[in-house]
């Protein structure tokens, strides 16, 4: 499948790139044209970005500004790791209030930017105007004097030097004129039209699902690294933000950022859920191969916990990633070699001995009804039905959590 985006590039006063605006594209035609909710908009814009095309293809390094909704914006769905990378754009229909407030200023604190669209004053606003790092005028819906009337009211009420944007700049003249009028940053026609990037759509990042899956394959994984790795997917973040809020999780509260995440977790569950949710952002795999995986890793689990084996979590990833050549389109030992895996794990993944290679074994023949194979001492059949039941259970559970 195709998908498309759009770049704009963001100049200073010495026509140098300092940023790009990247805009939501449903085809070659080069508008907006297409364009359904805004929230899917927004979102699909960070996914193509950051999962599909890559950043590193889109800006060469420099920040981008993604239009950004009241609801991603308050309800936060904006992963909080891409900071250096990402600079949310606050659109001009956004209803400033308490919340709005609050999680902007939270944005800044761990280091964000962020910008104000087609900004035209009004009380509402005055909050944010402190904090913005780029203040941007539509100088073609303003009009000179609706510009000069903007400036004043703006160095009417604080520093906004550095912050001045000028968009929708369409002639030579234009910008002359804007940037004698004390701009700092440019965007328009004049300077550059947007243009549109196409791409075949990857059902989710490989390197971030092979980094993720591999990191937390260990006992003493790294917290910090997961926590990188995982933001530098929206989609994920996205997807593990709305497990933990979801009804399955209870909580007393809305969770916020991947870091709390992670704490809330711990260990075990960070792992299960991390690496469903990575598996489950391919999209373009049969839901039945996905279940499967699922169960047959809650399943390599359960056993795991009916033997008094330790560290049953690593049990749980033999059984997922058992499935992830399929997933992936390529042959096991080939995504294996590729993942700093450890000698137990990799060992069951491709030969099914060890420990736990014959609890993956065993839970495969079960699956198939190859129940003559379906044993093991400390197992009975009752056993294994009861454990298939609550596998069976779970997984549906877990499903109904990351669609929520």
């Amino acid at each position: 499948m195709d998908i498309y985006l759009a770049r704009q590039p963001i100049f200073d006063r010495d026509l140098n790139v300092v940023a790009y605006e990247l805009l939501y594209r449903a085809s070659m035609e080069n508008s907006a044209a297409g364009m359904g909710d805004a929230n899917e908009a927004t979102m699909q814009v960070l996914v193509n970005a950051f999962s599909e095309i890559g950043l590193e293809n889109i800006t060469s390094g420099h920040p981008a500004l993604v239009n950004i909704t009241q609801d991603i914006l308050t309800s936060g769905q904006l992963p909080k790791g891409l900071q250096k990378l990402l600079i949310p754009e606050i659109l001009e229909n956004v209803l400033v209030n308490d919340d709005v407030i609050q999680e902007v200023k939270n944005l800044v604190d761990v280091g964000y930017q962020f910008a104000l669209d087609d900004f035209i004053y009004s009380e509402e606003w005055e909050p944010l105007i402190p904090l913005a790092s780029f203040i941007k005028l539509d100088v073609m819906d303003l009009g000179v004097e609706g510009v000069k009337e903007q400036l004043d009211k703006l160095h009417s009420l604080c520093d906004v030097s550095g912050k001045l944007l000028a968009e929708k700049v369409e002639t030579h003249e234009e910008f002359e004129l804007y940037h004698g009028m004390g701009f700092d940053y440019f965007q328009g026609y004049f300077l550059s039209k947007p243009h549109v990037m196409k791409s075949k759509r990857v059902p989710a990042s490989g390197l971030v699902i092979t980094s993720l899956l591999a990191e937390l394959s260990t006992d003493d994984y790294d917290v910090d690294r997961v926590s990188h790795i995982i933001c530098q997917d929206p989609r994920l973040s996205y997807k593990l933000l709305r497990v933990v809020n979801s009804a399955s999780f209870g909580l007393p509260r809305k969770i916020e950022t991947i870091a709390e995440t992670i704490a809330l977790l711990g260990a075990n569950e960070l792992r299960r859920w991390t690496a469903m949710l990575a598996l489950t952002a391919m999209d373009n795999k049969p839901n039945e191969l996905m279940v499967t995986a699922i169960v047959r890793a809650k399943m390599c689990e359960l056993v795991a916990e009916k033997l008094n084996r330790q560290f049953v979590g690593g049990y749980f990833t033999a059984g997922l990633l058992s499935l992830l050549g399929a997933l992936l389109d390529k042959p096991l030992d080939e995504i294996v070699q590729q993942m700093p895996l450890s000698e137990d794990l990799e060992t069951a993944l491709l030969s099914r001995q060890g420990d736990m290679g014959a609890v993956l074994a065993l839970v495969e023949a079960y699956e198939t009804g190859d129940f003559e194979h379906a044993i093991m001492d400390g197992l009975c059949a009752e056993d294994l039905w009861d454990i298939y039941l609550e596998a069976l259970h779970w997984a549906d559970v877990a499903q109904h959590s990351m669609v929520e």
